[in-house]
């Protein structure tokens, strides 16, 4: 679950790299697909959040999270159950983001989801049996 404070969408985006001009802020949201519902949202990224990200779906506070990797442009993205509890239209979508994201950097990515297995390129599965782990 991202973290996300009380504020603005717009300082819960520029947590991630609080100098970020408007250009790219704009292309982290429309990277990361949060362009989809801003619209909606009374105030666009002024609207106001609650900690936790009371006010966004599931979904949405993941976007958030993915809009940050896009703005703090790292290396390296470590990702745990990024598709967790969504639905999966939204899981579908989330994925399609990450794909993006992950052009050019290394990802190491943890997850039950069935569909997430599309992502790897190498998996690394864990078990209670330690003789049962794997390298594919």
């Amino acid at each position: 679950k991202p973290v996300l404070f009380a504020g603005t969408l717009r300082d819960n985006l520029l947590f991630a790299r609080p100098d970020a001009n408007e250009n790219e802020l704009e292309r982290a949201i429309k990277a990361a697909s949060i362009d989809s519902f801003l619209g909606h949202l009374p105030k666009g990224l002024d609207t106001e959040i609650g900690e936790g990200g009371f006010g966004l779906s599931g979904g949405q506070a993941q976007r958030v999270a993915i809009a940050r990797a896009y703005l703090k442009d790292a290396p390296l993205l470590l990702l745990d159950e990024p598709t967790a509890h969504l639905d999966p239209q939204t899981e579908q979508e989330i994925m399609e983001a990450l794909r993006r994201l992950s052009e050019g950097r290394t990802v190491i990515l943890s997850s039950h989801s069935e569909a997430m297995k599309a992502f790897a390129t190498a998996t690394l599965r864990l078990s209670s049996d330690r003789n049962r782990e794997s390298l594919s």
